[in-house]
């Protein structure tokens, strides 16, 4: 896919599907993510490092139940030195230790070649998105919340034309509960 433009849905087994959906950088969005998500794959770009905004999230998904959370750290290409590179490793696993939990899973994606990360390093992702476990959220089953995708007015044409704009009209929502 060269553009994402909804939720992209993974059949990873016969029994399970995976769900991915990019969280646009405004605080609306971030809160109807970590309102629905079971896993949060937060991607920090290592040369940065970590921005306001991922903190704001990270406070959004403590109040919402806090999801499963593993950090995927990319542009590790650009550093000149390993030296510089242990370094950065090693501050960016001790500030994601101490805002989510002590042993939280990371993953390193060490670089891009022709536009895209390694196969071997993509595969290794999707085996360890592969083998998660999920715990039941409390909060989310004692909060329901439904984000829509999209909706549609379903109601015929010929109805809205003999009623009039007072017409009782027929909706669909299509979206994750």
């Amino acid at each position: 896919l060269s553009e994402t433009t909804g939720p992209i849905t993974v059949c990873t087994s016969k029994t399970r599907r995976v769900t991915f959906l990019e969280c646009p950088n405004d605080t609306a969005a971030m809160l109807d993510v970590a309102k629905i998500a079971d896993l949060v794959l937060l991607c920090v770009d290592a040369k940065f490092g970590f921005e306001m905004e991922t903190f704001e999230f990270l406070n959004m998904m403590q109040t919402h139940g806090f999801p499963k959370v593993m950090g995927v750290f990319t542009h590790l290409d650009q550093f000149q030195t390993a030296k510089n590179l242990r370094k950065t490793k090693k501050l960016l696993k001790h500030r994601f230790w101490t805002e989510i939990y002590d042993g939280a899973k990371m993953f390193y994606f060490s670089g891009c070649v022709n536009g895209k990360y390694l196969k071997h390093e993509v595969k290794q992702l999707t085996l360890l998105l592969g083998r998660v476990k999920y715990r039941p959220l409390v909060w989310r089953n004692t909060h329901p919340y439904v984000v829509v995708d999209r909706h549609e007015d379903i109601t015929h044409p010929a109805k809205v034309e003999e009623e009039g704009e007072g017409c009782e009209r027929s909706v669909a929502f299509y979206g994750y509960v």
